[in-house]
């Protein structure tokens, strides 16, 4: 079963809970000022008054959405390139830019705020074509809008409220409108004409508009601004960290619902059919925040307290919250959880940009989610956690987020659990053990601190003392067996053999043998790796899922053991053909996937699925690690050092330029 299969079978309870939607803050530079409003009615005082522009609609990412006080939204939609590939997004929304073909004519398209409620667009064309724009009626299920040409050059819009309030919104164009909006209706056809080395130029938006004349300039500086601060890698790798800035910036999705805008997994119609229920997978959406953090630490917070949000009482986080799907799943999956990677996301953004007060605030719900697993999940009661479910052993594994993986082939389902001790979850859990740690002891919190790393050197003792195979050579799941004694390890080789790694459970003699096997190019050291079945696997041939495909989150995970243990050959290996991988699929087809076939390296299923960029993050951790303290860490002495420049790398709150030349690396502050 996977995601698809699942959107018809899971049969978990229903759950609800309410967002917190607290204010967005521009993390890298200051907003424009507000334009005066032009509303008829004003929004209640109960409601926060909150504007937004930005490429924030689900079904048009080529479109523009205007958010008025969170009570009123207007999206102009102009176009998007076939394929989907995204085009540079400023996190703040200053500048975007992207070209896409329009009847066989390249148009590039560039836009960015004026203020709060108003943008600037200017549109070129190689050669003369005729553009179509449209405005949707009811983008969100709680906003309207009545639109009507009200000039040869403009339109207008009354845009309503859920409660019937009403504001305008208007657009003006330097060229004529063609439309069939003659009279106020819900939605038309609207039309431009781009003449060859012309620019077509829009102003529009809630607020006074500026003439179209003088918005070049204007756009002009806002593009040359963020190329000074945008990240940017150049050299051997391409610019692989430009393409994680691309692909996430352009995924910032807002819901009329929740009045918030988060980092969603993508906009694939199969993953968003209603723009007001956008999924927050648990192990997803952290990755989400931790990509964001590259240039929008304040968009990787919201996008962390928006998933959090969903947190049961009990301390639970559930697989997912905030969908809702044309099939009968629940708006809130409690049935079963997720991988808890959430700390390790949270303490890497803090590592970039350190706000105290963000960790008080999120670090209680993730203990409690830490808490949550041993009371829950340890069926047989010998301290090793098992996934469970409310449901089937299919949902079960589910939570493991490895959809239909055979890892777990020959256990079955007693009572809430998997008969198995999952050699994946308990990595994970005393990985989150370390790094909760690590939390509280930022926060001063030493008693908090000296548990968690008790329960990280006890599970880590429970691991090697339960879990690993010495026939294998690896750590492996392991069956219940009869009267609470260990039964029979599940050996069937994927990457979860080497999770241990992670958590730093193996000694020096175990790491070497794990290495062994997880290097070895008959296994799993190819070069589209790491493959989630071994090359041997009679499965791996179906490259089907997770049945012998490369995901980025596997090869993530794994990079944290590899960084860890492995050579310094085995390191760059790891992260030289993970970025390679991801830039091969980016700059051939402009797709950045859900997973990729490991005996081709072709991008496969969903193409614009966010955690793909962690291939290139694998990169970045290569070149450098972030401290709290500022100055990053580097790696001098790497074989083969790949030249490379890297500007605009966020640690410690500053920002600063790497350069390898080879042989050695050199950072520096970045001046600003």
């Amino acid at each position: 079963m996977n995601r698809r299969s699942f959107l018809g079978n899971v049969t978990s309870a229903l759950a609800v809970a309410a967002f917190s939607s607290p204010e967005q803050a521009n993390p890298r530079g200051s907003e424009g000022n507000s334009t005066p409003s032009t509303s008829v009615q004003s929004v209640p005082a109960d409601e926060p008054r909150i504007s937004h522009i930005g490429n924030f609609h689900s079904f048009y990412p080529g479109g523009i959405a205007f958010l008025k006080d969170n009570a009123w939204g207007v999206v102009l939609d102009i176009g998007w390139d076939k394929l989907g590939k995204p085009g540079v997004a400023a996190p703040d929304q200053s500048i975007h830019r992207v070209t896409f073909d329009n009847e066989g004519v390249l148009v590039t398209c560039e836009w960015g705020k004026l203020g709060d409620e108003t943008a600037a667009i200017r549109l070129t064309a190689q050669r003369a074509t005729r553009v179509s724009m449209k405005i949707p009626a009811t983008p969100w299920a709680f906003f309207n809008n009545i639109v009507w040409q009200s000039g040869s050059h403009s339109l207008e819009a009354l845009a309503v409220s859920e409660r019937g309030e009403t504001t305008q919104w208007r657009l003006q164009c330097n060229s004529p409108i063609t439309s069939t909006l003659d009279k106020p209706v819900s939605e038309g056809k609207v039309t431009v004409q781009i003449e060859a080395g012309k620019p077509l130029l829009i102003v529009a938006g809630f607020g006074e508009l500026q003439p179209t004349q003088g918005i070049g300039p204007l756009l002009d500086a806002a593009s040359h601004k963020y190329e000074k601060l945008r990240v940017l890698a150049t050299g051997s790798w391409g610019n692989f960290a430009g393409a994680i800035a691309d692909n996430i910036n352009n995924s910032q999705l807002y819901s009329s619902l929740t009045k918030t805008v988060a980092t969603v997994i993508g906009r694939d119609q199969w993953i968003v059919t209603n723009p007001d229920y956008l999924p927050f997978f648990t192990w997803d959406t952290s990755f989400n925040a931790l990509l964001a953090s590259i240039e929008n630490p304040e968009q990787a917070r919201e996008t962390i307290r928006t998933l959090l949000s969903f947190q049961r009482p009990d301390g639970m986080m559930p697989q997912y919250g905030g969908w809702k799907h044309e099939s009968r799943l629940p708006y809130i999956n409690v049935a079963f959880s997720n991988p808890p990677v959430t700390s390790l996301c949270v303490w890497k953004i803090h590592e970039r940009w350190p706000k105290h007060s963000f960790l008080a605030e999120v670090y209680p719900k993730l203990l409690n989610w830490h808490d949550w697993w041993p009371k829950h999940s340890d069926g047989n009661g010998n301290g090793l956690l098992e996934w469970g479910a409310i449901g089937s052993f299919a949902d079960a594994r589910l939570g493991c987020g490895w959809d239909d993986t055979p890892a777990f082939d020959g256990a079955e389902k007693v009572g809430t659990q998997m008969n198995a001790d999952a050699v994946d979850l308990n990595s994970l859990w005393s990985m989150d053990a370390e790094y909760l740690a690590r939390i509280a002891g930022e926060l001063g919190r030493h008693d908090d601190q000296k548990r968690l790393r008790s329960e990280h050197e006890s599970m880590n003792k429970r691991i090697n003392d339960l879990l690993w195979n010495e026939e294998r050579g690896v750590y492996c799941s392991r069956l219940w067996g009869k009267d609470g004694a260990p039964g029979k390890f599940l050996s069937r080789l994927t990457p979860m053999n080497f999770y241990p790694l992670i958590c730093g459970a193996p000694d020096e003699a175990r790491a070497s043998r794990l290495l062994m096997t997880l290097t070895d190019p008959k296994m799993f050291w190819g070069e589209w790796l790491v493959p989630t079945l071994a090359y041997d696997d009679p499965e791996w041939t179906k490259q089907d899922y997770w049945k012998g495909h490369t995901w980025a989150p596997v090869n993530y995970l794994i990079w944290q053991g590899v960084r860890r243990y492995g050579t310094r050959e085995q390191k760059l290996q790891l992260a030289e053909r993970s970025v390679r991988l991801f830039m091969t699929n980016w700059t051939e087809r402009g797709t950045c996937n859900e997973a990729y076939m490991s005996s081709t390296g072709i991008g496969d299923r969903y193409p614009h699925y966010t955690w793909g960029a962690l291939l290139c993050q694998i990169g970045l951790e290569y070149i450098y690690d972030a401290t709290t303290e500022g100055q990053p860490h580097h790696f001098e002495g790497q074989p083969k050092i790949p030249q490379m420049e890297l500007r605009n790398m966020p640690s410690g709150g500053r920002l600063y330029r790497i350069i390898s030349d080879g042989e050695r690396i050199t950072v520096t502050p970045e001046m600003t």
